[in-house]
């Protein structure tokens, strides 16, 4: 009997498995690759697409389904597929979109597919964040991807802009309709109903072989907090907002210093 195999380790990548340069540490990587030769399953539940993922993943050690899109999609990262996607329907939304671009003119407003990343406002306006990391996008206008297929919508502006926004989507009756949170101050996200990372790891839960597993979640942001609760240990990092740390059962050490193998040598020894 391997020491990790009931367990299950997943963790978010901003702001917890990655560190403040944006990099993995390899002491990370190295916990990882030990927890898993011990039986142990991990794997990460990211706002990323399978693209833009990359980076992060290059020498991690993931032998389970991946969480992304923040629960849009479980993505199997050996076999590169999507084993599960939850859409939203872009035709209910465009008024919502439309109006947003109207009303906040500095509004860098994305939509992803499974296929490719939309900006669907002006090019001046595009997110730093997305060049910084260079990552791959292409300018539409709204109505020429109203028929594809969207996974979900970021909304990039001041806090206060994206709070007016959140609270025009009653106007257009999405409240029922869609899911939304922050993903870090000056992103909106918007989902499908019901859709969210803690909603996908119910549903990879199911798949045979990790149903009954001790789950052990990471995460420093308001996405994560559904994560975090239905998991049986849930573990925010030092620096994560303050709303985390009052429902995780554990606070770690901060994400600049190795919390992934905190979490192994320290946190679950103590769970075995």
């Amino acid at each position: 009997m391997k020491r990790y195999q009931d367990f299950f380790l997943i963790s978010d990548i901003d702001g917890t498995l990655a560190n403040n340069e944006h990099r993995v540490s390899e002491k990370n990587k190295e916990a990882i690759a030990d927890f898993v030769a011990q039986g142990g399953h991990f794997a990460v539940a990211t706002g990323r697409t399978q693209r833009n993922v990359v980076p992060y993943m290059t020498g991690l050690t993931i032998n389970a389904p991946c969480i992304l899109y923040n629960g849009g999609a479980l993505y199997s990262w050996q076999e590169k597929r999507f084993l599960k996607t939850k859409h939203l329907e872009s035709r209910e939304l465009a008024g919502f979109l439309r109006h947003c671009i109207a009303l906040f003119p500095q509004m860098c407003i994305e939509v992803f597919t499974h296929e490719q990343l939309y900006v669907i406002t002006d090019p001046a306006n595009v997110d730093e964040h997305m060049i910084r990391e260079k990552q791959e996008f292409t300018y539409a206008a709204l109505d020429d991807i109203l028929d594809k297929t969207w996974i979900k919508i970021i909304l990039c502006d001041s806090h206060e802009n994206l709070l007016a926004s959140r609270a025009i989507l009653s106007l257009f009756h999405l409240e029922d309709k869609t899911n939304n949170f922050f993903s870090a101050v000056t992103y909106l996200e918007i989902v499908a109903n019901h859709v969210s990372k803690g909603n996908m790891l119910g549903e990879l839960l199911k798949i045979p072989g990790f149903h009954g597993k001790k789950i052990i979640a990471a995460g420093d942001f308001q996405n994560d907090i559904e994560m975090l609760q239905i998991a049986d240990c849930g573990v925010a990092p030092e620096n994560a907002q303050d709303d985390v740390k009052k429902i995780a059962n554990v606070i770690a050490v901060n994400n600049d210093e190795d919390l992934i193998h905190d979490i192994v040598y320290r946190i679950i020894p103590t769970l075995l």
